[in-house]
């Protein structure tokens, strides 16, 4: 698969969009082997070595709590700035995925919950789902 969008092929959808990024991240040239990208992108962590566990998980989770002292251990160990930064983008390749797989599911839900039933308003957001963002905001601005 080439690294761009083929433009004689008008086929910019974002899943084709996606599938060229995806590529480039996990295929394409670069420091870290391409089996290790793709590792972590799918945080297989029981295939991650130790001192990149933690580092994956905290990206994949929370990348706001990723510290300066992460990055510095995984220098400390071998990991050169190049590949910390190449693991770093997969795990936020990874992430973005899974969020996004799960969106498209929420929305195929919704859509089947509709087709069953015609008429029936689908509400945009769940009641208990509206409440938490602002339960976390104020949980994560105390922190």
């Amino acid at each position: 698969m080439p690294l761009v969008p083929d433009t004689d092929n008008d086929d910019t959808a974002p899943e084709s969009l996606f599938a060229v990024l995806r590529h480039a991240v996990l295929d394409g040239p670069g420091s870290t082997p391409s089996r290790v990208r793709h590792v972590v992108a799918h945080a297989k962590l029981d295939e991650v070595s130790h001192e990149l566990r933690g580092y994956v998980d905290t990206m994949r989770e929370h990348a706001w709590r990723s510290t300066d002292q992460q990055v510095r251990d995984l220098l400390t160990v071998g990991w050169s700035e190049d590949q910390v930064f190449e693991l770093t983008v997969a795990v936020a390749l990874g992430a973005g995925q899974r969020r996004l797989d799960a969106g498209l599911a929420a929305i195929a839900r919704a859509q089947t919950r509709q087709a069953a039933a015609p008429g029936t308003p689908v509400p945009a957001v769940p009641a208990q789902a509206a409440a938490r963002p602002v339960a976390e905001v104020t949980r994560h601005a105390a922190a």
